[in-house]
């Protein structure tokens, strides 16, 4: 008789998931967990843990498959209950809301109370104080209030603590001490009846949100954010907590989380610019500047109080879609209505830069500077446009603020950033490699990357071309446009690349447009797995061809009447099957540099937000860059001759000679004016934007050799990968 396998033991699975959990290691946790479920597809812990996790990473439609399973196992559970209707009331979801609702009418097994607590949180009249006065008299509750209205502090902080004294069950008579004694100065004291209140009734979505809101007066952001989180599961319609919560998560680097709470609070403000002016930034953020740009017009038309910030959002966004006239005007009309606006200036002043006006822009950052003197992203913007000499008290200025207490992970990553430039411009690189350490591990910390998905994204985009013979492939009503696209590692030397082409006079610099990849993406996707891409000879030649169509279209909204436009996206390496099928003329331009100096330029430098994460560590970017050859590598055997190779040291090298080969290969006639490139006026947003108004020098080659020994972790991984130079 065959000796039956041993069947796992799921208990210690289980345990293992929740350890991994609480030690923070969700993915690995959710497997754990997974594994029980198809091993116990009846054990409602792990549906419920596993919901958990999933609403803490904001994947709704799971966490809610979780909860509702949990609580179909364990409906006598109210805390399986409580974690469904909290996913209902973040995710926001109007078919889930009901769901819950009509499973509630039913739970005759849950104590009424409790029940009536969790419907009470949902619908437009949400009751909050319900349940949350205890033996409080409404009245004295309402004359406390009515105090804190007048601005008697101290007498409403008395008569609240009495009250809280005679009725100590009263989570509203706590709460009303919390905000009489933050209204009288006394913040961090009143974070303790908050604390009561919340203890008392952890349905008292009031009090978190009171909390959360001297959390942030205390700069202790991260604590606010838990707070507001917990209002709004509490009470998805409190709008304060929905715009603040979305606040916080923009100025802490989460706009794609923002997002979904803002589009809420959007909805519910009703004409309200401050609404739209936080949607319009988060969009922004994300580089979503099709959507964000109406949104903020909008906001300017609304002609609230919000209108400068609304403008100022507004000069952003036609900044970096290549409208800088336009930003201009933003800009300006921003700053006439408030000639303090912070956001303005900075935006103006960016605005110059990337006009290579650079005397203009830097009294502006120092505007910006000195109004705030905490804020790092000001100094690090305004250190790209300058060179420090030798003794810079602007340097030391940075290297004391740096250091001050409780200064903003942000700030701090932005003034490392800025420091670590100055002391290079002074030629100390031992001392400015350790506040890019600094810098770049603050980075890894804010915005953690995952090689996992790297490798992953890259083995779903080859098995969708891999062995198809693309070059035989013709597409019917492909677009006869012929674009050129440079593309490569950010900090090759696209951008030097690009300004040498936008220099002919039949080319106009797109410079990063991001709008190929989105394209190709979307059609690309398989909709019934989300994760997994089509074949692409399962595509029918209709929708590749609309890709091209729908390129040409976008560039000619941003570019109307310009003839050959250049586009400098990074990623469009990922796609290029897609570009020469749906634009069989465009032209390609690959542009390599040696990796030690490529990645130590990368290293130098911050991105914006959810862009390029595996910039702030060594080893990945090492890990990083074999990907990026490997994806090279399966191009040049998928089609052949589909792109032509710019080597960085080269063209720096022989300016003239590779210029010319490759203006060539863009299919343009010699023009000597591409060789005065630096002198080319249009627009450069890139973090080249100091660089290419220089001639072509060759410093920056072999830059790397300055820090040998720092880069040792990211050369060690080149060597192992054999991709070194000879």
């Amino acid at each position: 008789m065959t000796a039956q396998p041993t069947p796992p033991d799921y208990r210690a699975i289980y345990t293992s998931g929740v350890q991994l959990a609480q030690a923070g290691r969700r993915d690995e946790a959710l497997l754990n967990f997974g594994k029980v479920i198809l091993a116990r597809p009846d054990l409602a812990e792990a549906w419920w843990q596993a919901a958990l996790i999933f609403l803490e990473m904001d994947r709704f439609p799971e966490a809610l498959r979780h909860a509702a399973r949990a609580v179909e196992l364990r409906p006598e559970e109210p805390t399986v209950w409580a974690t469904w209707a909290d996913a209902v009331a973040l995710s926001g979801d109007g078919a889930a809301e009901k769901a819950l609702l009509e499973a509630l009418k039913k739970a005759a097994q849950l104590p009424a109370a409790f029940r009536l607590r969790l419907q009470d949180r949902f619908g437009a009249q949400r009751k909050a104080a319900k349940g949350a006065q205890g033996k409080a008299p409404r009245n004295r509750l309402e004359a406390i209030a009515g105090l804190i209205g007048r601005g008697a502090f101290a007498k409403a902080e008395a008569e609240a603590a009495r009250l809280q004294r005679e009725a100590p069950d009263s989570a509203v008579a706590c709460n009303l001490l919390g905000i009489a004694m933050a209204a009288g100065g006394k913040g961090e004291a009143a974070l303790a009846p908050f604390q009561a209140a919340i203890r008392l009734d952890p349905f008292f979505a009031d009090a978190f949100l009171n909390m959360a809101r001297e959390l942030l007066k205390l700069e202790r952001k991260p604590e606010a954010a838990r707070m507001l989180r917990a209002a709004i599961a509490r009470a998805p319609g409190l709008l304060t907590a929905l715009m603040l919560y979305g606040e916080v998560l923009i100025e802490e680097r989460r706009s794609r989380e923002a997002v979904p709470y803002l589009r809420r609070a959007v909805a519910l403000a009703g004409k309200s610019g401050k609404a739209l002016v936080n949607l319009g930034r988060a969009l922004n953020d994300l580089r979503d500047y099709d959507e964000s740009l109406p949104i903020l017009q909008r906001a300017c038309e609304i002609g609230d109080e919000a209108r400068p910030d609304a403008l100022a959002a507004l000069a952003e966004a036609r900044m970096r879609i290549g409208r800088p006239d336009a930003a201009l005007v933003d800009a300006e009309a921003a700053l006439a209505l408030d000639p303090d606006h912070l956001s303005a200036l900075s935006n103006k002043a960016m605005i110059l830069q990337t006009l290579g006006r650079f005397d203009e822009a830097r009294p502006l950052f120092l505007r910006v500077m000195e109004a705030e003197p905490t804020n790092g992203g000001a100094f690090r913007s305004y250190m790209t446009s300058v060179k420090a000499q030798p003794g810079d008290p602007l340097v030391d200025r940075m290297i004391g603020l740096i250091e001050q207490p409780r200064l903003a992970p942000q700030s701090e990553m932005n003034f490392g950033f800025a420091i670590a430039k100055g002391l290079e411009d002074m030629k100390d690189h031992k001392r400015a490699f350790t506040y890019l350490r600094r810098a770049n591990d603050l980075m890894s910390r804010l915005s953690p990357y995952d090689h996992r998905v790297r490798l992953a994204e890259l083995e779903v985009i080859q098995n969708a071309f891999r062995g198809l013979n693309l070059p035989a492939r013709s597409v019917e009503g492909a677009s006869k446009a012929a674009p050129i696209f440079v593309t490569g590692m950010p900090r090759s030397g696209t951008t030097l690349t690009e300004q040498i082409i936008a220099s002919h006079s039949r080319v106009t610099g797109g410079d990063e447009m991001d709008i190929l990849p989105r394209l190709a993406t979307t059609v690309l996707r398989d909709p019934d797995t989300i994760t997994a891409f089509r074949r692409v000879d399962t595509i029918a030649d209709a929708e590749i061809a609309a890709i091209g169509k729908d390129y040409v279209a976008q560039v000619a909204e941003r570019f109307p009447g310009a003839g050959i436009v250049s586009d400098k996206s990074i990623t469009t390496y990922m796609y290029l099957g897609l570009v020469k099928l749906a634009l069989p003329e465009a032209k390609v331009i690959l542009v390599r540099r040696d990796p030690r100096d490529n990645l130590l330029s990368i290293y130098k430098n911050r991105f914006p937000e959810g862009a390029h994460l595996y910039a702030y560590d060594l080893r990945a970017l090492a890990e990083y860059y074999a990907t990026f050859v490997e994806m090279v590598e399966f191009w040049r055997a998928e089609m052949p001759g589909a792109f032509t190779e710019v080597q960085y040291e080269s063209l720096v090298a022989n300016p003239e000679e590779e210029s010319r080969r490759l203006i060539a290969a863009c299919g343009l006639d010699w023009e000597e004016g591409c060789l005065d490139f630096h002198r080319n006026e249009r627009q450069v947003r890139t973090l080249s934007v100091y660089q290419v108004r220089q001639p072509i020098s060759g410093g920056s080659v072999q830059a790397w050799q300055r820090y040998e020994e720092e880069l040792q972790p990211m050369i060690e991984v080149l060597r192992e990968r054999g991709l070194l130079p000879e």
